[in-house]
């Protein structure tokens, strides 16, 4: 065989990786996302969310009436989480509260996912004075404590569920941006994409055809992690009196109502607040494992 036959040879051998090798790779990613505790944080995950479709499958008491109950009962099985300091039925807040809770986390998500990503996409890409200037942005967002920048934009933008949901968006753009850009800079140094320019490929063509469909795991894998951080900041915000105006059933809320009863009634913001936690773990657990799966 000719040196020319055997690089030939050579070459098409290395191309692509073997078929085991492709087999054990989905097997490994497989192994890592379906363990016992990402399928428990599917489970709670899925639950959440379908209080958040239909929460009048789960619950038959009015979140913002307490009607006559009496307040400050103990949970019960009448009232799985007790009532409150008027008689609502603390559970059905809860339950009520997540569709408020989940949409805002979404807003946030999107926000920070769509114009981060496109940021570090574009600085990643582009590079030169474009990404410095890009990136510099970036830098400035990340110096600002991300409580301390979401209150500023509350202030400015007004209160409510929607605004708190832009506010926290905004403090996410930081970590989507140096994500993207990390991956788009990678990525831009492959082979395949000197080939396409080569071709006669346009700098949006490449970008759109290989940049963004080969980022797009990593980014998604931090919007599920980013999920549980909206969900506890904007929890936070409501909790500061920032969010949802009362008597609307929203996590942060429902826990600030009850501060003023922990001693005599501690299941308005104990049990209220695990569920906040759980969820925010479950997202967490999910976010790690997407991540280590697509790696």
């Amino acid at each position: 065989m000719s040196t020319v036959e055997f690089a030939g040879a050579d070459s098409r051998s290395t191309a692509q990786p073997p078929a085991r090798g492709r087999k054990g790779s989905r097997r490994s990613a497989t192994r890592t996302f379906f363990t016992p505790g990402t399928i428990i944080a599917s489970v709670l995950l899925g639950v959440t969310i379908i209080w958040a479709l239909f929460p009048g499958l789960f619950t038959g008491h009015d979140p913002v009436d307490g009607g006559d109950t009496a307040a400050l009962l103990a949970p019960s099985a009448e009232h799985w989480f007790g009532t409150d300091q008027i008689g609502r039925d603390v559970y059905s807040r809860v339950v009520h509260g997540a569709s408020r809770s989940l949409l805002a986390a979404l807003i946030a998500v999107g926000v920070g996912l769509i114009v981060g990503s496109a940021i570090g996409l574009i600085a990643g890409s582009r590079g030169g004075w474009v990404g410095e200037v890009l990136m510099r942005i970036v830098d400035v967002l990340l110096s600002i404590p991300a409580l301390l920048l979401s209150l500023t934009i509350v202030i400015v933008l007004g209160f409510g569920i929607v605004n708190v949901a832009i506010a926290v968006g905004i403090t996410a753009i930081a970590q989507f941006a140096r994500l993207s850009r990390s991956q788009a800079v990678t990525i831009m140094q492959a082979d395949y994409v000197q080939a396409a320019y080569g071709s006669g490929g346009t700098y949006w063509s490449v970008l759109l055809r290989h940049v963004v469909p080969n980022a797009v795991s990593a980014v998604l894998a931090l919007a599920v992690l980013q999920v549980g951080s909206a969900i506890l900041q904007i929890s936070t915000l409501g909790f500061l009196g920032y969010g949802a105006p009362a008597p609307t059933p929203e996590w942060g809320l429902i826990i600030a109502e009850g501060r003023n009863f922990v001693a005599t009634a501690w299941w308005l913001t104990v049990l209220p607040g695990l569920i906040v936690m759980a969820v925010v773990v479950s997202t967490h657990r999910l976010g790690t494992a997407l991540r280590k799966a697509a790696e």
